[in-house]
């Protein structure tokens, strides 16, 4: 097993991230959402398919009840989420899990010949992600690596009453 326990987060990868938010807050009563527009990833900390590769997306993250939700909306550049719109339009593109051990688990995947299509890092906030190939499931699996300062920072937004799966 590569990962067991709570799923962190699902994330959608959509056109347009007010009209999704729109959706989530009005059909499902995700109350609220922290915003970040123009996320920027450059070649020096992303890779597809291990080649560097540099893009832009905004992200909105909120809660339903304790389930992290992320949305994304690909702004420039070829990435992971623009590769899903081109191809299949919007959707559930992955779940994420944050492993006890973020680097055992990266290792256990490869050993079992898990493809890890994509990467990504913010050293300065702490935070590292692979994204591993769904194979019969479809949609990626999402590993994170997460600073105390990320953790404190997700459990601030999660509603009262709900904890993260790392606490």
């Amino acid at each position: 097993m590569i990962v067991g326990g709570a799923i962190f987060q699902l994330c959608w990868v959509v056109r347009d991230i007010a009209v999704a938010q729109q959706a989530f807050t009005e059909q499902y009563g995700v109350a609220d959402w922290f915003s970040i527009p123009d996320v920027h990833f450059g070649t020096e900390s992303a890779e597809l398919r291990g080649v560097p590769t540099d893009y832009t997306i905004s992200v909105a993250l909120g809660y339903a009840g304790g389930q992290q939700l992320e949305l994304i909306e690909p702004r420039d550049g070829v990435s992971l989420y623009s590769e899903q719109l081109e191809r299949i339009g919007p959707g559930l593109h992955h779940a994420a899990w944050v492993p006890d051990d973020y680097d055992a688990a990266l290792t256990e995947a490869c050993a079992a010949g898990i493809e890890i299509v994509a990467r990504g890092r913010f050293d300065d906030i702490g935070m590292e992600f692979a994204y591993l190939d769904g194979g019969s499931i479809g949609s990626y699996i999402e590993l994170m690596r997460l600073s105390e300062e990320m953790k404190a920072m997700f459990d601030h937004l999660i509603p009262a009453g709900f904890t993260n799966p790392w606490q």
